[in-house]
């Protein structure tokens, strides 16, 4: 019996290891894969004890029922089949779900607590409200298990809620156009991982991806042919509202605004050069003129009508000073109001775009920027810099949702972003002076505090993010941040998170996902006589962080050369910050450090590929620049992969290292450790730090690492 109980208030990080590790080869298709971790939970994997599948599930609905629901229903049922790989040829177990109508459904203060039971008479789901059905129905199709010739849920018991009611992924396609089908997938991914905010950031300098009819320019000059017409917007709203999911739009002022200005120049604060597209971070709508107030108006009313949502976001991070001081208007305007700086001068941009949102009838969402002064207590605040703000933010009687930390384009580890609470304030602390608002917290967050915290959400800025990579940016990491936000705070193991991340992550691939897919694609543009030897090289591989793709960017402007945005098609944009198979691997280490010899095979077989790959990358290589500059990466991967088969060995065989093995591989790992620490700030990367050829990382260093300190632990 898998024993999940009260996990989340009862259990130590170890238990939590003893009873969900994946214990090397050992572990099959009978251990719980649930992620999000349900508030507790008892599932019982034992032969005989399952319910079996054996065609379309028989639902039936008591207390309440609408047209929403049955649709989750009919998808659900679509993802069993292809969870099952069998079409329903018969009558399936029963389904019945007891539910009460929320009127609150679809909102942020939405009924999200459901009941699960699977016992030999089918299933019984019981909601407090709809999007609590929606729920039940993600974790019941992560209990489909292989058994025998077919499928089973095995019996289970399970009691779930939310820990925050604001669990979110901000995509950002400004940067760079995502298409609707792209959005839609990770829709569908968030439904089965119970996010349930879709921050839509559709304005920037780089476009402005949203059909007016009010301004039509904003298309016209400002989107480039890329934009979703107003009905497609509706027609996206409408889809992830169906799927649990509320879509909350932003449309940043007064800086982030170069599409606007390029579209409607009269509103910037000092003309703007459109082919200058560098000039364009210092610049910013004019905050003193009516006329920008009255577009501000218009566009708003205009957005705001195709956004059924209570929360709109008005961006107000990253103004320059020199946007505004340069205008000898907007000083004198400055003084005449006895602004001391244009600090006040923001405050004052904002409480008049809030009077303007708030007499749309929302809720307006700034970046923390908009709190570095005393504002409305209806605001909510956006955490980005670090996790000091949360204490600031809150302290001020706003309410907060957290992204500090949870920049998935910053190309940390899953496992990173995984470790970071949302109430934990020293959790992400600020990298420089610049991006602090508020004194730095004394205490921890007070209940009071803590009660202002919305929750969090994972923001995926494009700036080297296309649209065949949103996929595979996004996941698996963006399932382990749902568990941070949905799972109650002492669900911490990471150990653990990566054993049922490989699950969940081939599951969301069978119901849809094209992250795997993408970046085969990918490669084979790069290498069609032999794809398979660069998506090896891929799987062993990280990019290097915080905005590191960018390093030739920074070195132009540095040098003063002209730019060259790179191309976004080398094998650095094919590997992903995370690898399942690097997961894979750091479990099988955990589990033969642990003292599991089943954990050997597997773990050989993984690092025999990754040891044989060097030769066939390089033969693969040949002509392609993108590929020849990763070929040292390749036979570093090769030499690790060959030092952790060593390792293995020694650990099956129970033998210590002897002669200089250890400080060898010590060696290796500190080299690796020295390459990392050069892209572990973006600061490092804009000043000019030396990067590894082609930008990537060895993925297998921490999979070496384990082994290494197993054999050899340090004092």
């Amino acid at each position: 019996m898998n024993r999940l109980a009260g996990l989340a208030t009862r259990a130590s990080g170890a238990a939590i290891l003893a009873v969900l590790s994946l214990g090397g080869a050992s572990a099959h298709a009978s251990e719980a894969a649930l992620m999000p971790l349900p508030v507790s939970a008892t599932v019982n994997a034992a032969e005989g004890q399952a319910l079996a599948i054996t065609g379309r599930f028989a639902v039936r609905f008591e207390g309440f029922s609408d047209a929403r629901l049955q649709r989750a229903v009919s998808r659900f049922q679509t993802d069993i089949n292809a969870l099952t790989g069998a079409a329903p040829t018969s009558d399936g177990p029963a389904l019945v779900i007891a539910v009460s109508a929320d009127p609150a459904a679809g909102t942020l203060e939405a009924k999200e607590a459901y009941s699960l039971k699977v016992t030999e008479g089918g299933v019984h789901l019981t909601a407090a409200g709809q999007d609590g059905v929606l729920r039940g129905l993600a974790t019941l199709r992560q209990l489909v298990q292989p058994q025998g010739a077919g499928f089973v849920l095995p019996y289970a018991q399970i009691e779930d809620s939310p820990r925050f009611p604001w669990r979110g992924l901000m995509v950002d396609t400004a940067r760079h156009f995502v298409e609707l089908d792209t959005l839609k997938r990770q829709i569908d991914a968030m439904e089965r991982v119970k996010l349930n905010v879709l921050h839509f950031h559709f304005s920037d300098n780089e476009g402005f991806r949203i059909e007016s009819l009010r301004y039509p320019r904003l298309t016209e000059v400002g989107a480039r042919g890329q934009y979703y017409t107003q009905d497609q917007v509706r027609e996206l709203v409408a889809y992830a509202a169906d799927r649990g999911v509320r879509v909350v739009p932003e449309i940043d002022f007064p800086a982030h605004t170069g599409a606007i200005m390029m579209s409607y120049p009269e509103l910037a604060a000092m003309p703007v050069d459109p082919n200058n597209r560098l000039a364009m971070f210092g610049a910013a709508v004019d905050p003193t003129k009516p006329t920008t107030y009255a577009f501000i108006k218009g566009l708003l009313e205009e957005m705001s009508a195709l956004f059924p949502d209570v929360y709109f976001h008005v961006g107000g991070d990253e103004v320059e000073a020199t946007a505004w001081n340069r205008n000898p208007d907007i000083v004198a305007f400055m003084a005449d109001k006895g602004y001391a700086d244009t600090v006040a001068l923001q405050d004052h941009f904002f409480k008049e775009v809030n009077d303007i949102v708030r007499g749309l009838g929302k809720t307006t969402m700034g970046w923390e920027e908009v709190a570095d002064q005393p504002i409305d207590d209806s605001v909510v605040v956006q955490a980005w810099r670090s996790s000091e703000a949360v204490s600031h933010i809150t302290g001020q009687n706003n309410r907060a949702v957290v992204s500090a930390g949870y920049y998935l384009d910053l190309l940390w580890a899953g496992v990173d972003h995984y470790s970071r609470d949302p109430l934990d304030v020293d959790a992400t602390p600020p990298d420089s002076p610049e991006k602090i608002i508020g004194p730095k917290p004394e205490h921890p967050l007070s209940a009071d505090q803590k009660n202002l915290v919305l929750g969090a959400e994972a923001a995926l800025w494009a700036e080297t993010v296309t649209d065949e990579m949103v996929d595979h940016r996004f996941w698996p990491r963006a399932a382990l941040l749902a568990e941070r936000f949905w799972s109650p705070q002492t669900v911490t193991n990471p150990q653990d998170a990566m054993r049922r991340a490989v699950v969940v992550q081939e599951g969301l691939r069978v119901q849809g996902l094209q992250d795997q897919a993408q970046r085969q694609r990918m490669a084979a543009r790069l290498a069609p006589h032999d794809v398979e030897a660069v998506l090896t090289l891929a799987d062993a591989t990280v990019p290097v962080r915080n905005m590191g793709r960018l390093a030739e960017v920074f070195a132009a402007l540095r040098e003063r050369r002209p730019l060259r945005l790179p191309s976004l098609t080398a094998p650095v944009d094919i590997a992903n910050a995370d690898s399942l198979d690097v997961y894979r691997m750091s479990v099988w280490a955990d589990a033969l450090a642990r003292g599991d010899p089943s954990a050997a095979a597997p773990l050989r077989a993984a690092l025999e590929k990754y040891r044989d790959n060097h030769p066939r990358f390089v033969a693969a290589a040949q002509g392609v620049d993108s590929l020849e500059q990763a070929i040292p990466i390749s036979e570093e991967v090769a030499r690790f992969a060959a030092t952790a088969l060593e390792a293995v060995d020694l650990k099956a065989r129970g033998v210590r290292p002897v002669g200089g093995w250890t400080a060898n591989a010590r060696t290796m790992l500190a080299k690796q450790a020295e390459v990392v620490a050069a892209s572990s700030s973006s600061m490092k990367i804009i000043t000019g730090v030396p990067q590894p050829p082609a930008l990537l990382l060895i993925g297998l260093a921490p999979v070496l690492e384990i082994l290494v300190d197993s054999l050899d632990p340090r004092p």
